[in-house]
């Protein structure tokens, strides 16, 4: 029914002067011998003897559900990663490719060949709608 404080000491709370505490703690004078008797369990003592770079001590390793797969956190920050990387590098270049002006020739001047084959071909095209209006029984527009 009463309260037990589980790491052993009372639990009242006294106005003495926290300097003479302090100096108390200092001098491991005044201690709770009941906390020093009892035995800690497995748990309790590798909290306490568990030194930093101690593998027992290690984290947890952390994991991300995607729902379908389950992840380490490391391994789906570099894939995640990766993936944006990629996709700006790859808009990157597109952009440079876009705005880097192509240099394609102008097309050539048209030379006296040019010139003479297109009125041939236009003179030929005339007289072959002239052969074929005559021919026609409809009316012909001059």
């Amino acid at each position: 029914m009463f309260g037990r404080d589980p790491w052993g000491g009372s639990l009242e709370i006294s106005n003495a002067d926290s300097a003479t505490d302090d100096d108390r703690s200092r001098n491991l004078q005044d201690y709770d011998r009941a906390a020093l008797s009892r035995q800690l369990d497995e748990t309790q003592q590798s909290w306490l003897l568990a030194a930093p770079g101690d593998p027992s001590g290690k984290k947890k390793k952390r994991y991300v559900d995607l729902g379908c797969v389950v992840v380490s956190r490391k391994l789906f920050l570099w894939t995640v990663g990766s993936v944006l990387g990629i996709g700006l590098l790859v808009g990157f270049i597109m952009l440079i490719i876009k705005t880097v002006p192509h240099h394609h020739r102008p097309p050539p001047p048209p030379d006296e060949y040019t010139q003479a084959l297109h009125k041939a071909l236009m003179f030929f095209n005339a007289q072959r709608c002239k052969h074929s209006l005559s021919s026609s029984p409809s009316p012909q527009v001059i």
